[in-house]
C-alpha cells in the first residue's frame, strides 16, 4: 500500500475530519482577528464601545464579529473530537515508519526492514495536549477584550476560582490580572496574550504536531473538509449574531454561566458552595487532575494493544462522555439565580 492510497483511506473516513476542521477553524480566527484588530481599542474606557463601533459601522463588521466568535467554539470543539478519536484508537501506541525516502506507514500497515528507523507517536499525544489548553486559553482572554458584562465577570470568577489553588493561588491570580481587580493593565495582558502570544504558540505547536506524525501534504477532502467547516461557520454567523451583553458596571444585570465548555465545572462548582465555600480550591484541584490525567495517556496505557485494553479504553472513554455531556445538560438547566 502506498503512502497516498494510505493517506486517502483515511481522509475517507469521517472520524479523521475534526483535524482538518480545527485547522481551518484557526487560519479563520487569524483572519477575522486581523481584520478586527484595525478598530478594536485594547483600553477600558473604549473597547466595548469600539467593538459596538465595529458591528454598527464597519461593512460586515457583525459578520466578523461572529465568525471570530463561533471559529473559537468551533476550534475547540475539534480538537475535542480529534483527541477523541486518538484516544479510541489508541494512536499514542503507534509506530512510525520512516524510509530513507521520507515517506511513512503506520506499523499496523507495513512491516518493518532493515531500512526503516521507528519513530513512538506518544509525543504527538502531549503536543495535542498543549493544543487544546492554548485553545481554552484563546477563549479565556478573549471574553475580557469584549468588555461586557458577561466576559468581564466571567474573568472574575474565573481567576477567582484560581485563587484557590494550593500554595501559589493568589500569586498566579495577580499574575494574570497584573494586580488585585481587573484593571486597563488586565486588559493589557489578555490583549496581548490573544492577539500575539497565543497565536505564536498555537502555530509553533501545530508545526511541531505535523512534525512529529510526519504530515507532509494535505488531500484534497481535507481541503473540502475545512471549506465546509469556513462554511459553516459563515452561516452560523450570518443565521445567529454575536451579541454582546451590557456593558460591564459595578454590578451584574442579571445572573450568568460559563461558556458551553465549562458548563459540567459549574455543576461542581454550585454543588461544592453549597457544602462549603471553603471547599472552593475543589474545582481548580479537579482541572489540574484531569490535565494531569491528560499529558499521563500515554504512559498509563503504554502497554500491548490487546482487544481487552482496546475495549477497557473504550468503556473509560464512553464514560467520561457520558459524564461530561451529563454534567453539562444539568450545568445548562441549572437556574443560576437559584
Amino acid at each position: 500500500m502506498t503512502l497516498l492510497s494510505w493517506g486517502k483511506k483515511l481522509i475517507l473516513n469521517p472520524v479523521y475530519w475534526p483535524s482538518a476542521a480545527s485547522l481551518a477553524s484557526f487560519i479563520v480566527l487569524v483572519i477575522s482577528g486581523i481584520a478586527l484588530g484595525f478598530w478594536y481599542e485594547p483600553h477600558p474606557s473604549v473597547a466595548y464601545e469600539s467593538i459596538l463601533y465595529i458591528s454598527e459601522h464597519v461593512a460586515f463588521g457583525q459578520v466578523m464579529l461572529s465568525v471570530h466568535h463561533y471559529a473559537t467554539d468551533v476550534l475547540i470543539a475539534s480538537t475535542l473530537l480529534h483527541m477523541l478519536r486518538v484516544f479510541f484508537m489508541g494512536t499514542y501506541k503507534g509506530r512510525l515508519y520512516l524510509w530513507k525516502d521520507g515517506s511513512y506507514l503506520l506499523s499496523r500497515l507495513a512491516p518493518a526492514s532493515a531500512d526503516v528507523r521507528e519513530l513512538s507517536l506518544s509525543g504527538a499525544w502531549t503536543t495535542g495536549v498543549l493544543m487544546l489548553v492554548v485553545t481554552v486559553l484563546f477563549l479565556f482572554t478573549g471574553y475580557l477584550l469584549r468588555w461586557d458584562e458577561v466576559g468581564y465577570y466571567s474573568i472574575q470568577i474565573t481567576t477567582s476560582i484560581l485563587g484557590y489553588t494550593p500554595l501559589v493561588g493568589e500569586s498566579l491570580r495577580t499574575l494574570i490580572l497584573g494586580g488585585t481587580e481587573i484593571t486597563s493593565r488586565s486588559l493589557a495582558r489578555f490583549y496581548t496574550a490573544h492577539v500575539v502570544l497565543l497565536p505564536l504558540l498555537y502555530l509553533l505547536l501545530l508545526l511541531l504536531h505535523y512534525y512529529q506524525i510526519r504530515k507532509t501534504r494535505l488531500y484534497w477532502l481535507e481541503v473540502g473538509v475545512g471549506s465546509a467547516t469556513v462554511g459553516l461557520i459563515l452561516l452560523w454567523s450570518v443565521l445567529s449574531p454575536f451579541e454582546l451583553s451590557a456593558k460591564a458596571g459595578a454590578e451584574l444585570s442579571e445572573p450568568l454561566k460559563p461558556p458551553w465548555l465549562f458548563l459540567w465545572l459549574y455543576v461542581i462548582e454550585r454543588g461544592v458552595g453549597y457544602i462549603s465555600p471553603a471547599l472552593n480550591s475543589v474545582n481548580i484541584l479537579v482541572l489540574l487532575l484531569i490535565l494531569l490525567l491528560l499529558f499521563l495517556v500515554p504512559k498509563l496505557d503504554s502497554g500491548e494493544d490487546t482487544p481487552e485494553t482496546r475495549s477497557r479504553r473504550t468503556r473509560i472513554g464512553l464514560a467520561l462522555v457520558a459524564l461530561f455531556l451529563l454534567l453539562s445538560a444539568a450545568g445548562y438547566l441549572w437556574d443560576p439565580s437559584a
